[in-house]
This record gives C-alpha cells, sequence and structure tokens, in this order.
C-alpha cells in the first residue's frame, strides 16, 4: 500500500499552480521576414523561390506581411538562398543567401529599390540615408553573420556600424532584436532606447522595447511604452499581442483577452500568428483556472500549429485539471516530443498524471527526468522528496 502521509493534497496544489505559471517563450521555427526598400512592411504576400544546397527548388509564398515561417524540412540545417522577383513598381529583383543553425530564428531581407526610381520616403530612410559607406558595410557584414549564425560576429559589426553613425536606425534596431534574441535583455533595452531617442516614429524600436520589458517581467513600464504606441499604430504586426501580455502580467486579464480577441479578427493572419494569439488565451484562461475555456483555446492553437510544443503543454495541463486523462496524457508526451527539455514541465505534469492513475514506476521517471531537465526548477527539493516516497513504497518488502 502506498503511504499517504506526505501532503499529496499540498502537493497537487503545488503542481496546479505550477501549470497556471507555466509561460515558456514558444519556441517558433525560424521565419523569414521580408522588409520593403524604405525598411516598412509589405502591404500584400510576396511570391519567392526559395533554393536549398542541394539544388531543390520551391515556389512559396509569405503572409500579407511579408513574413514566411520555415517549417518542417525547411528548418534543416544548410545552405539557402531566396529570389525574388522585382514588381516593376516598389522594388527590384532580389537575392538573399542565409545559412540555418541551431541558433537562427529570424532571417531578415531587405529589397533591392528600384535603379529608375527613389526608393519610398520612409521614416527610417530619413536618417539612415545620410550612413557614411563604412557604416553601411560594417551593416551589411553584421546582417550576413546573423544569417550565417555567428552572434558575436554580428554584434561587433552592427555596434561599429552605430559607432560609425550614431543615428543608424535599422542598425539600432536589429542591433536590439539580436540581443533579445541571445536573452541578453539589458542590452536589448539600452539598444532600443537608443533608436528611440533617434526618432519615436520608428515604430519597431517602441515594440521591441516592450517586448523586453515584458521578458524582464517590467509589465506596468511595458504598459507605458506600449499603451502609447497601441494609440498611434494600432494595427502594427505584433503590437496588440505583446500589449496584451503586459497588460495580462500586471491583473489586467479582461483587457488582455479583449486585445488578443481583437487581434484574432485582423485579415491575412498567418496560421502560425493565429495559433500563438489562442495560445495566450489559452494561457491567461488557465491562470484564471477557466480550464475548460482554455482547452478550446488551446485546442484551436495545435491545430492551426501542430509544432507549437507549449500549445500541447498548455492543453495537456488543462485537460488533466478537467481530469481528461489520456487526452492530457497525449498532449503531453506531444509537447515533450516536439520540445524536449525546453518544455521540462511537461514532464512534472506526466509524473502528476501518473501518480493520479497510481502508475507509480512511470510517475518517479517522469519527475527524474523532469530534475534533469530543469535542474535548477524552484520546486526541486519537494520533488526529490516525492521521489523518495514513491521509491520507499515500491521497494519490495
Amino acid at each position: 500500500m502506498f503511504s499517504t502521509r506526505f501532503c499529496w493534497r499540498c502537493f497537487r496544489l503545488m503542481l496546479s499552480l505550477m501549470l497556471v505559471t507555466i509561460i515558456v517563450p514558444a519556441q517558433a521555427p525560424p521565419r523569414i521576414q521580408f522588409f520593403m526598400p524604405g525598411g516598412g512592411l509589405p502591404s500584400r504576400e510576396l511570391r519567392f523561390e526559395l533554393t536549398r544546397d542541394n539544388g531543390r527548388v520551391e515556389i512559396l509564398f509569405t503572409d500579407t506581411k511579408g513574413m514566411f515561417q520555415l517549417t518542417g524540412g525547411l528548418t534543416a540545417e544548410g545552405d539557402y538562398t531566396i529570389r525574388i522577383e522585382g514588381d516593376g513598381r516598389t522594388f527590384d529583383t532580389t537575392i538573399s543567401r542565409f545559412r540555418i543553425v541551431r541558433s537562427i530564428s529570424y532571417i531578415p531581407v531587405f529589397l533591392r529599390p528600384l535603379k529608375s526610381e527613389i526608393p519610398a520616403r520612409e521614416i527610417v530612410d530619413a536618417a539612415d540615408a545620410k550612413a557614411p559607406d563604412e557604416a553601411r558595410a560594417a551593416y551589411t557584414a553584421g546582417m550576413q553573420a546573423i544569417s550565417e549564425g555567428q552572434a558575436e560576429t554580428a554584434i561587433s559589426e552592427l555596434s561599429r556600424a552605430v559607432r560609425l553613425y550614431p543615428q543608424y536606425l535599422r542598425a539600432l534596431n536589429d542591433l536590439g532584436v539580436l540581443y533579445l534574441k541571445l536573452n541578453r535583455l539589458d542590452e536589448a533595452a539600452a539598444t532600443f532606447s537608443r533608436a528611440i531617442a533617434v526618432n519615436k516614429r520608428f515604430y519597431y524600436p517602441r515594440l521591441n522595447y516592450g517586448i523586453v520589458l515584458n521578458r524582464q517581467g517590467k509589465f506596468t513600464d511595458a504598459i507605458a511604452v506600449l499603451e502609447p504606441l497601441h494609440r498611434e499604430a494600432p494595427t502594427l504586426a505584433g503590437l496588440r499581442a505583446a500589449y496584451a501580455d503586459a497588460l495580462g502580467g500586471s491583473g489586467k486579464p479582461a483587457e488582455a483577452k479583449k486585445l488578443l480577441a481583437a487581434a484574432l479578427s485582423d485579415p491575412g493572419l498567418s496560421d502560425q500568428a493565429k495559433s500563438e494569439l489562442h495560445f495566450k488565451v489559452g494561457v491567461i484562461l488557465n491562470r484564471e483556472e477557466q480550464f475548460a475555456e482554455a482547452a478550446t483555446e488551446l485546442e484551436q492553437a495545435v491545430q492551426l500549429d501542430p509544432s507549437a510544443a507549449n500549445a500541447h503543454l498548455q492543453l495537456g495541463g488543462a485537460y488533466l485539471q478537467l481530469k481528461k486523462m489520456p487526452e492530457a496524457e497525449r498532449e503531453l508526451l506531444k509537447a515533450y516530443e516536439l520540445g524536449g527539455s525546453s518544455v521540462g514541465a511537461a514532464q512534472l505534469l506526466l509524473g502528476q498524471l501518473y501518480f493520479m492513475q497510481q502508475k507509480y514506476q512511470q510517475s518517479q521517471l517522469a519527475f527524474e527526468q523532469y530534475l534533469k531537465d530543469v535542474p535548477a526548477a524552484p520546486n526541486a527539493a519537494q520533488i526529490r522528496e516525492v521521489i523518495e516516497k514513491i521509491k520507499a513504497a515500491l521497494k519490495p518488502r
């Protein structure tokens, strides 16, 4: 008979609290973002050719904002070439080469301006047009280093571009984005702040600064940045999701859900973008212990993007709370299959699930795997105690 003197009620409560606080940044596949010659986003789908290093050519289309998510076989490490035909009106034929490695998650492609026409007078050009040739060369070298997965070289070159021309908006923003991707949040915040000081009307550094503040848990500060930006540019891609994160983190879930619902109504959203929005709503609902409603949102998230490990994790947690054991096990196993140690909390919840089903050996293995994946977990001591209790109970007498 398994001893119940350990406080399993407290343990289950602790696991439930873990569920509603598990918000791991989505491990999204790499994405390509096309930029118009003036630095803005396209206003329509773009057709382009993607050639792999084995010679295979695919014809692909971006979403209406010039973004394309690399999924499936397109995430394999190697060299790729993009070719996009000029439209004769706003940009010239552009060829860009990049390399996919594990650290690459963002590939910017800047469309060439028409040789016979002056590029559109975008805000970013107002400052960047005066950048000296040496600064432009450093910026180009930095972006090439990003595409090759050479983060430190990229930082060095982009920093040099900014030293040579401190008003270089594009270089400042892209350097900040690189720091953000590397989780060097203080440096990212300082870099975006410099870009904002150059020109507040270049909206992307303000959005990115708000994202950094969210990542730092400074939700009130993030609202102070994103709320006025939302008034000025409410349809800016990614803004409403970031603003909703800030509102949710500052204890305003109703406002956050309203904002996410509005974002979901935007035309032209990619499936991946819709999935992320449903995921964010599901996370809020899990926090509020509205598990049935959370499951509905998260089911839509995984249907739209089956590779979203964290959506499977949250959905499995919601099913667990609803006592839908087979469904919970399925989603948690899928989450771990997709995300591995990056979603180690799946093993924590699997341990709870198996314990509730009196599958104690499987429960022990899941908890042990959780500690391997998340060795610095704040609940590590409690989980070790649980494991020892299971071992003692299973020991032959």
